[in-house]
């Protein structure tokens, strides 16, 4: 709690004429940018949010007519409509939003290089715990469904910044395992082979009588070393699920995959990677009707050249799973669902495209989806179930409640199953790791339910 202390007469005088006589060592040093007149701020706006390596040209220029100079050859050789367009983008972000922080609050480059998004709000607010008060910042979530692009703008100090961005729809199509017909058998992994960044996941959704619903997700680093961006890499993935009942494998699936990494964004050129953004895991997606027993599931991957090898172990038990009745599926982590279709095997019945997230690992101001079915709900006379839903977060090992945007939702739809899709915004949070908890409460019966899962947030990087 800040405290004020009353100083003598004399003290202050003293401190009074300490600051004027060396206040020279104290005066804030101006930036370029700050140096700029008002009209040249606003070019300089539009410079950065058009071709940011241009707005760093134009603050190397020591006149004002050498700057004149350069933004009259700039739009020459590009369109002076576009400039027109932009520049009045800029007047209007500047009197929305740039009237305490002109050059620091980062929603003006983007308001000035899209326009006027859909814009969602969230207000400051506390939150009390048992053991503490938690402050809330203030946040804003623009999303540009044409464009398929969303970003994530939490306050500090006295502007906004943007503290994730995220791609969606027709636009954006992620890197992918897609198999292809090599007609070859996998090499013997070499020696000296190193491991390869190859991972898993599995999760247990709708059971059908004696066999319940496994969704595969499974994925390769886009950084690995060993993925060339040039070309398209030939992966040879093996999955092998070995029940325990029958004491041999029941399902056996492999083959050839091709993918070709995401190329790193150009910072140079958009104002979309001004915030980093790091490499995403290429990745696939596989479901089976697997029958109820405890199995041990096996997946290597390893390179057309045999120089990169990994196998990896997990156990699957659908025994107890469906032993204990739970009302609801795992959670299950995607780092994108749409409506764009893409490959057959993201489809769902629900939805066009489901991505795998395959680690439950966000940077933080990132954005992922949970999906989660819910079973044997109550339904009204018109055959249909009515439920709200929601989610919150926990911060490990404190136990200690987070705070980010988790609007609550009315959900209805014909029959005794719900299937639920969450869009989290992880905003500012801390990196670390956290439980998320998703609550459902069946209106019909006023029976409720909540299922966990755990996630990390890992510190998010941006550019000097």
């Amino acid at each position: 709690m800040p405290v004020s202390v009353l100083l003598p007469k004399v003290h202050i005088t003293f401190i009074s004429l300490l600051l004027t006589t060396s206040g020279c060592g104290q005066i804030k040093t101006l930036s370029p940018a700050e140096r700029l007149t008002p009209e040249e701020k606003l070019e300089y706006l539009v410079l950065k949010a058009a071709a940011p390596g241009a707005a760093r040209t134009f603050l190397t220029l020591g006149t004002p007519q050498s700057r004149a100079d350069y933004i009259t050859w700039f739009w020459q050789e590009r369109s002076p409509l576009e400039h027109d367009i932009l520049l009045r983008r800029a007047e209007k972000a500047k009197a929305v939003f740039g009237t305490i922080d002109l050059l620091g609050d980062e929603r003006i480059p983007v308001y000035i290089r899209y326009g006027p998004p859909r814009r969602e709000e969230y207000a400051p607010r506390a939150v009390t715990t048992e053991t503490s008060r938690i402050f809330v910042k203030p946040a804003e979530i623009w999303t540009y469904d044409s464009l398929g692009l969303q970003f994530d703008f939490v306050k500090t100090g006295i502007a906004f910044r943007v503290v994730g961005i995220n791609r969606f729809g027709s636009n954006w199509f992620p890197s992918a395992l897609e198999p292809v017909d090599y007609g070859k058998p996998p090499p013997k992994p070499a020696p000296d082979a190193r491991t390869l960044d190859f991972t898993f996941n599995l999760y247990r959704l709708t059971q059908h009588n004696d066999t319940v619903t496994v969704e595969l997700h499974y994925g390769i680093a886009g950084n690995d070393p060993a993925l060339s961006p040039e070309q398209q890499n030939l992966i040879h993935l093996h999955f092998e699920f070995q029940a325990q009942k029958q004491g041999k494998p029941i399902v056996t699936t492999a083959g050839w995959f091709g993918c070709t990494p995401l190329p790193l964004p150009d910072s140079t050129t958009d104002v979309i990677t001004s915030t980093f953004v790091p490499p995403v895991r290429i990745v696939g997606r596989q479901v089976f009707q697997l029958p109820l027993d405890v199995y041990t599931v096996s997946a290597s991957a390893i390179t057309i050249d045999g120089k990169a090898y990994t196998r990896r172990h997990k156990q699957l038990n659908l025994i107890d799973y469906v032993r204990r009745a739970q009302p609801g599926s795992d959670l299950v982590f995607y780092a994108l669902i749409d409506s764009t279709f893409q490959s057959p095997q993201f489809e769902r019945p629900d939805w066009r495209r489901v991505i795998p997230l395959v680690v439950p690992e966000i940077h933080s101001g990132g954005t992922f989806y949970l999906l989660y079915e819910i079973y044997n709900l109550t339904v009204d006379s018109l055959k249909q179930y009515w439920i709200e839903a929601n989610y919150e977060l926990i911060k490990l090992p404190q136990y200690q409640a987070v705070v980010v945007p988790t609007p609550t939702r009315f959900i209805s739809g014909k029959g005794s199953t719900a299937v639920v899709v969450e869009r989290l915004h992880t905003m500012d949070l801390n990196p670390g790791d956290y439980l998320v908890t998703a609550r459902v409460q069946d209106l019909n019966s006023n029976r409720s339910t909540a299922i966990t899962a755990s996630f990390k947030i890992l510190k998010h990087q941006r550019p000097h």
